[in-house]
């Protein structure tokens, strides 16, 4: 049987000579109409184009012959190439009949599965690096890498970058934006500046603008169409005023581009389930808006442990409603602590008043000093007597 591994790179030079007509000597000279051909299995992408012969014919040759056959050509005839006898069989010496260098026609990348076979070599990779994006984070995206070994630095990317210098973003920013929002490039430029004209037209300032696109790199990839339903959906919804959209726009940008029907969800969980007041819904979605966008069943989880295990009532929690937004256990842990220390006193009214706010913020260290007035070893030994 004829066995082909390892000859991969000889492929071209295999579709040459058949595929093109190309008759061998030696095997033409053998038998004036037949000329060695290579199974199908060998090279599964020649197979429509190769007509098989004889199969007593592909036997009596060896893989070293093929690779001369491959490479030899009529009228090339020369003294190097004289064949000879080896073990009662005919050999032809290797030669390469292709002296031209075809280096620079394309660069030889083999398959790699990350940015590190192809920085080297790619000038818009190394532009990106000074730039400070995370190539692994883009790497992880599907059809990122494809997308983005495509593009050239000057053609296709610079004129964004200095697009996106010129709203506000900041050059250690631009790292952190690209990594984020790889497709940015793909938006046209008159695209991108009509969506800028609308918020300056929705009377966001300089300021404002440049934090926005900053923090939510997706904002610019939305139609001005598209985020005027958004904010129009926001300040029907909560009851906003201009202003007061404006403010919510540029405190959590990623809330307004957020999934509607996850909003919305969060909404009634807020409302109906935890049972707030419209009130109390505006009141935290202005000063808390974080609790929209994380989950829902860690935030009834939270809301549970504060209003039902320390008896904290909705309208103090709508006021500091920071609280909703830390973790469970740390929660559980001070507030253990400070039950057991008899210091658990969240009512602002009576003495010994213990902010929520003070409760969740600060480190460990912190919050033995200034909340519980007691040291850290104390809390840490305290800690290993939970479960």
């Amino acid at each position: 049987m004829l066995k082909m591994k390892g000859v991969t790179g000889l492929y071209r030079k295999v579709y040459k000579c058949i595929v093109e007509q190309s008759r061998c000597s030696v095997c033409c000279s053998q038998n004036n109409d037949l000329c060695l051909q290579v199974p199908k299995y060998t090279l599964p992408f020649l197979s429509r184009n190769i007509k098989c012969f004889s199969s007593a014919k592909v036997e009596q040759h060896t893989t070293y012959d093929v690779l001369n056959v491959c490479d030899r050509r009529d009228g090339d005839t020369g003294a190097e190439d004289s064949p000879s006898e080896v073990n009662g069989e005919t050999r032809y010496p290797l030669s390469n009949s292709c002296t031209e260098d075809l280096s620079t026609y394309a660069p030889y990348f083999k398959p790699a599965f990350n940015f590190a076979a192809y920085v080297n070599k790619s000038p818009t990779l190394q532009q990106l690096v000074k730039l400070g994006v995370d190539l692994h984070r883009i790497e992880k995206s599907r059809n990122s890498p494809e997308y983005i070994l495509q593009l050239d630095f000057e053609r296709d990317m610079s004129k964004h970058i200095r697009f996106l210098h010129d709203v506000g973003v900041p050059p250690d920013a631009l790292g952190a934006f690209i990594t984020k929002n790889p497709y940015i490039f793909k938006e046209n430029l008159d695209d991108l500046s009509t969506r800028l004209n609308y918020l300056q037209y929705k009377k966001f300032t300089a300021d404002g603008i440049a934090r926005i696109v900053t923090t939510n790199p997706y904002w610019l990839m939305f139609s001005t169409k598209r985020i005027d339903r958004r904010l129009g959906h926001f300040q029907k919804t909560y009851n906003l005023s201009g202003s007061e959209l404006r403010m919510l726009a540029q405190k959590q940008p990623k809330l307004i581009t957020y999934n509607l029907h996850k909003v919305k969800e969060s909404t009634f969980a807020i409302k109906e389930e935890m049972g707030f007041s419209d009130e109390e819904l505006k009141k935290m979605l202005l000063s808390t808006p974080r609790l929209w966008i994380i989950s829902q069943k860690s935030l009834l989880s939270r809301f549970h442990f504060v209003h039902n295990v320390m008896k904290v009532p909705h309208e103090q929690i709508a006021a500091s409603s920071k609280i909703l937004t830390c973790r469970e256990f740390r929660v559980r842990q001070r507030h253990l602590f400070l039950v057991a220390l008899n210091r658990a006193q969240y009512n602002p009214k009576k003495e010994s008043y213990v902010s929520l706010e003070k409760l969740v913020s600060g480190t460990d260290t912190e919050f033995c000093d200034t909340v519980a007035k007691a040291s850290i070893q104390t809390y840490n030994e305290f800690l290993k007597t939970l479960c």
